[in-house]
């Protein structure tokens, strides 16, 4: 049974459906509003806590006090009104472009970079490239985990746990083509074709292909070769991959940034949940994917959040003391990826913090928010995830890291970091740090290319073949750098 949600948020009320039986979060999460829920729904993270009242179902557990209750363990029975805290997040869409290829075919084309967090849309027009809107809002399936081994395992327990991965997906993408349509003043008809790409779970998930093969070695995917499939009555253009594990954001973004077509000795790297990596070294390719976990997206955080108002976001040390800034500039609720990386290295350069990663106790940052002991060593987990796969890439490539003439750094987490602070506490190598150039989404562009141009898409076709996939804890050496780039480097070494 249909029922209604009222949502205070910001100062405004909203009016969002909803069916008996779903979770709050559930609720939230497909109408696009960002609520934290690491933990995938298993009450256990406790950062899901909103203000709701009405007809509802709560487990004891799930009840923090006389209205505060887990928006992942409280289900509707009927109408409700929730007051949710976090704002909506910000997810970079902008600076997307097709290039110069275009096959100058009519009508419009819909572009999404489909990330295991966040999701971005561009509508395009198909003779020019130009894009007329863009849109993003959080993906709908994080209620049922912050990564993609939880995606995976949800969507493996049944099939109808698959196909409702999928429906919420196009939906997603759906109601953002509505919502870029109107706002340029177009209408549905002129849609001819859209192109998707996103890690290889999100691939498989959204374009219906069996997802158990992922779960489980030899990480085999159903599909690695770009194709066409019709998903939803709409021509859909599916993004090859590389592996199991290295998709065709990698891949898109890798177009986008010329790898295939630059004679220069290149890396691509794309921070995230699920971090990848390209490299060009004399003109061969080879890839690997980083499991540096969801720390940069807040989880296992004591006071992490996504990138939402209030979130500090770049913080440093001036007079011996922390300063920090606030996504909106106003009172801090929580800590982004960047301030993160920001915090560790201004604690670090303040001697806060041992090489080894100790501390001697939490930080207090305001009357809210704080940073922990424990979140260091997340830190250091993923911190050393990023680093060894661009140390152990570049062995197999037999490229020293002085070869490397210009390093890509894709994404919206990489286009926000504090480069200086990557470098201090060894998330990204001291060596490369004037080589490094920030190309905001990259996966996005690569992924209008593919819509606009077949020439676009023979290219990606190319390079995917064209490229050597490194396993990573399959190199002899891979337990001895990453055990070495758990370590900070003490300044005075450096």
């Amino acid at each position: 049974m249909k029922v209604n949600v009222t949502v205070l948020m910001d100062g405004r009320e909203t009016v969002i459906p909803a069916q008996t039986g779903e979770t709050i979060l559930e609720a939230l999460a497909r109408a696009g509003i960002a609520v934290s829920a690491p933990c995938g729904g298993l009450g256990r993270c406790r950062k899901c806590a909103v203000r709701a009242t009405g007809e509802l179902a709560c487990e004891d557990s799930a009840r923090l006090d006389g209205q505060t209750v887990l928006a992942c363990r409280t289900r509707l029975t009927g109408d409700a009104r929730v007051r949710v805290s976090e704002s909506k997040a910000e997810i970079l869409k902008t600076g997307v472009s097709a290039g110069e290829e275009t096959d100058g075919e009519t009508g419009l084309g819909v572009s999404v970079d489909v990330g295991t967090t966040t999701l971005a849309a561009y509508l395009v027009e198909r003779s020019t490239g130009r894009v007329l809107a863009s849109d993003a809002r959080l993906n709908p399936q994080r209620p049922h985990g912050a990564d993609v081994i939880s995606r995976l395992s949800f969507a493996i327990e049944s099939e109808e746990n698959a196909a409702l991965l999928q429906r919420e997906i196009l939906a997603a993408i759906d109601e953002m083509t509505r919502s870029m349509l109107e706002r340029a003043g177009r209408a549905g008809e002129e849609i001819r074709c859209r192109a998707l790409v996103g890690n290889t779970v999100m691939m498989h998930l959204l374009g219906g292909y069996p997802a158990r093969p992922l779960a489980f070695a030899p990480f085999t995917p159903a599909y690695t070769a770009l194709h066409e499939k019709e998903l939803g009555g709409v021509r859909t253009i599916l993004g090859g991959c590389i592996s199991g594990y290295v998709g065709a954001d990698t891949l898109a973004a890798a177009l986008a940034c010329g790898l295939d077509e630059r004679d220069e000795n290149a890396m691509l790297i794309d921070i995230g949940t699920n971090g990848e990596i390209m490299l060009k070294k004399d003109g061969r390719c080879f890839a690997c994917s980083c499991a540096a976990g969801p720390a940069f997206e807040g989880a296992h955080i004591a006071c992490g959040t996504g990138a939402v108002a209030g979130a500090i976001d770049h913080a440093r040390v001036e007079n011996g003391e922390i300063v920090y800034t606030t996504i909106g500039g106003g009172e801090a609720t929580g800590i982004c990826g960047s301030g993160l990386i920001d915090l560790t290295a201004a604690l670090l350069d303040r001697g806060d913090i041992t090489p080894m990663g100790r501390m001697a106790g939490d930080v207090r940052l305001s009357e809210r928010v704080y940073l922990a002991r424990s979140d260091i060593r997340e830190v250091q987990l993923a911190k050393a995830a990023i680093a060894s796969g661009i140390r152990i890439l570049a062995e197999q490539a037999g490229a020293a890291l002085a070869d490397i003439e210009k390093v890509y750094l894709a994404g919206g987490f990489g286009n926000f970091i504090g480069l200086d602070s990557a470098c201090r506490i060894g998330l990204l190598p001291a060596e490369l740090r004037a080589k490094i150039v920030p190309v905001g989404n990259a996966a996005g562009s690569g992924s209008v290319r593919l819509l606009v141009s077949e020439q676009a898409r023979r290219r990606a076709e190319a390079l995917r073949q064209a490229t050597r996939c490194v396993e990573l804890a399959a190199t002899p050496d891979f337990n001895d750098v990453y055990t070495d780039e758990l370590l900070f480097e003490d300044e005075d070494d450096e």
